[in-house]
């Protein structure tokens, strides 16, 4: 059996030493010689007779390495596990120009690596004592009714008919032609007889102010690309139709041909009972009240979500861990070619650490706490996104959606990204109902500023952190 050592140069720096004889390698390396000599495909030999000198001379060196390297790790791996070693990045091996691996002289080696080791800490801040603020939106009667309208508009069953006034929430079916210089309709012009425009969609204010007091048969003179606040590229694709590089002018005469209002469900127990079923809601008053609960619910899931955001800068606040930084450079330029000095000397790099910081505070919060994501966890998160995308017009579960997920959670960077994103969300829960709150009644659009202003004052730092890193390169 190997035998392995370890010194601790500092609280964050070790150095572990291997020592293997040849029983640790050289079985197992001659038994995958025999092996490959058994289906060596080798012009003028028969498989299972090429002489084993020409297979250690063509395999034998790689087989070598591939195997020590294998047992060193599989025998480092156990030691820190057996002896609670947590280490940092990857173990770098310590250059040794004494140590040759030759298959033609097989020896006893030692191999010595450098280590950076995750700091020894007490979790601090992960108490009542610990009061942030959270806020307690309330729901404002005009959010309600908007809420209610919107409801509404969701569960219709069509258009209204002969509307000839515009609103803010209604859909045109217009026609655009292409004009010439002299603002007349362009001869072989593009001509789109009918596309959709929603209100809310124009940017141009006054194109906007005009279709509010206009009627069915008005017509404005308008610049194509202004229309909305869409790429050329998009417009031309999704409004006109054309191919992007086909030659157009930018002023187009758009006409109005019908105004499509929704139709919006009447307030009756039938609907009550689609928006809300089996819940038992057969008056107004009392659906307003439920649809009153589900907006605080999605309130109060935002006012979490920002004090999940403080608790995050607290708890790394509270707990400044220190972390074997020189070591960690020399691992992240040993395994990354492509970072350059700007990248050590930048945010990155303490972004970087920061992360490594957190990792290890939601570690001990996730043990605390017996925190733990399944891939069940991963793959409900992905359905829910999906279902968002499409803005839930496909059924959650069959076929469909179980082509989506497979092809999304194929993508191994995928899964890792969404882990990372619910073991956050878990733990910072948890660290939550176990920290203090500070109660503030608020309102949507203070709660907004507060959220904003909180945002930009964080921003801010950043800013005044990296015009003193300028100003020190500078002064250096």
């Amino acid at each position: 059996m190997p035998n392995i050592t370890h010194e601790n140069l500092d609280a964050l720096n070790a150095v572990v030493t291997i020592e293997l004889s040849q029983n640790d390698y050289l079985p197992k390396v001659n038994k995958k010689l025999k092996e490959y000599r058994q289906k060596a495909q080798i012009k003028g030999f028969r498989p299972g007779k090429v002489p084993m000198g020409m297979i250690k001379r063509k395999f034998g060196n790689a087989l070598l390495v591939e195997e020590v390297n294998e047992v060193v790790g599989e025998k480092m791996n156990n030691y820190f596990n057996e002896n609670k070693i947590k280490v940092l990045g990857q173990p770098l091996a310590i250059e040794d120009n004494k140590v040759v691996l030759s298959i033609n002289k097989p020896s006893d080696y030692t191999f010595k690596f450098e280590l950076g080791i995750a700091p020894e800490f007490e979790l601090k801040g992960l108490s009542t004592e610990s009061e942030l603020p959270f806020y307690d939106i309330e729901v404002l009667q005009e959010e309600l009714e908007k809420e209610i309208d919107n409801v509404r508009r969701k569960f219709s069953n069509g258009f209204m008919e002969g509307i000839t006034d515009i609103q803010e929430e209604d859909m045109l079916s217009i026609s655009l032609h292409e004009l010439d210089e002299k603002s007349e309709m362009k001869k072989e012009g593009v001509i789109k007889e009918e596309t959709f425009l929603a209100l809310k969609d124009v940017v141009n204010p006054e194109l906007r102010e005009n279709l509010l007091s206009a009627t069915i048969n008005d017509t404005f003179d308008i610049n194509i690309f202004n229309i909305e606040d869409k790429t050329e590229e998009h417009i031309r694709k999704h409004i006109l139709g054309i191919e992007a590089d086909k030659e157009i002018n930018e002023t187009f005469r758009l006409t109005i041909k019908e105004i499509k209002r929704v139709a919006k469900a009447e307030l009756n127990e039938d609907f009550f009972n689609k928006v809300f079923p089996e819940q038992g809601v057969s008056t107004v008053d009392t659906f307003n009240e439920k649809v009153k609960e589900e907006i605080y619910k999605n309130y109060k899931q935002s006012a979490l979500n920002h004090y999940t955001n403080l608790a995050f800068d607290f708890l790394l606040e509270e707990n400044q861990l220190d972390l074997p930084e020189e070591f960690l450079t020399k691992w992240l330029k040993s395994s990354q070619d492509n970072l350059s000095k700007e990248f050590f000397d930048g945010e990155e790099f303490q972004n970087f650490l920061k992360n490594l910081r957190w990792s290890l505070i939601r570690e001990k919060i996730a043990e605390q706490f017996k925190v733990e994501v399944q891939y069940k966890d991963v793959e409900d998160m992905t359905r829910n996104e999906i279902l968002r995308y499409f803005n839930y017009q496909i059924p959650a579960f069959g076929e469909m959606m179980d082509g989506m997920l497979e092809k999304v959670l194929s993508d191994k960077n995928e899964v890792n990204r969404r882990f990372e994103m619910l073991m956050d969300q878990k733990v910072l829960e948890n660290a939550a109902e176990n920290m203090g709150k500070d109660m503030i009644p608020v309102n949507k659009e203070q709660f907004e500023k507060i959220v904003k202003e909180h945002q930009d004052s964080k921003n801010k730092l950043h800013s005044e952190k990296e015009k003193e890193k300028e100003d020190n390169v500078i002064a250096e």
